[in-house]
């Protein structure tokens, strides 16, 4: 039974080598520590045993890490979260319908934060409502420029983001970068996608 023991232990070890992702190495290795515990506990090689003692709670903390870590992205995939990090640092403005908030092409060292009110979105043709946020290509680009035109459709509440206070909350919270990734790509996603409509309908 010892041997048996042991050499499950040892294949366990070499499963953790041949793990590619940090989670299953972790149980993996959780596995192998307490293989070699009860291994070294039954031939009472105490050198063995004291150090797969020390690595069982290590391994135990680093997959908690994983898992809260995995937790956090998850939550932070969520758009809202950038909304509401952005909101306390936004300077409220009123913008009355048919005023042009945005042009593109101009400089842009601010984003808005829509609170009220309905927004067009000239080149994707799409109208955005309150808990959007408009204007952050602009503000993240090297070339600082507008790519959109936006225009109030109706009476609008809006937040205004200074470059500034952006890169503030963005540093003080990196998981927002994911929010803003995925925030970023779904425009892309849907500005190509009415390009593709205009190209065949032309």
């Amino acid at each position: 039974m010892t041997l048996y023991v042991g050499y499950l232990a040892s294949a366990l070890v070499l499963c953790t080598f041949l793990t590619r992702t940090m989670k299953p190495l972790r149980c993996v290795a959780l596995g192998s520590n307490v293989a070699f515990i009860t291994y070294s506990a039954m031939l009472q090689l105490y050198p063995v045993l004291i150090l797969h003692c020390i690595l069982l709670p290590v391994n135990v903390w680093r997959l908690w890490e994983i898992m809260r870590l995995g937790n956090s992205v998850d939550k932070a995939a969520d758009d809202s979260k950038l909304f509401d990090a952005l909101v306390p640092f936004a300077k409220r403005m009123k913008s009355g319908s048919g005023e042009i908030l945005i042009r593109k092409g101009d400089p842009s060292d601010a984003l808005y934060l829509l609170l009220a009110g309905t927004l067009w979105v000239e080149e994707a043709e799409v109208e955005l409502g309150p808990g959007s946020i408009v204007g952050e290509m602009g503000v993240l680009s090297s070339t600082h420029r507008r790519t959109a035109t936006v225009e109030a459709t109706s009476d609008c509440v809006l937040g205004c983001v200074s470059a500034a206070d952006f890169q503030r909350v963005y540093f003080a919270d990196p998981s927002l970068g994911l929010a803003l990734i995925r925030l970023i790509i779904d425009r892309l996603t849907r500005d190509a996608r009415v390009s593709q409509l205009e190209a065949a309908a032309a």
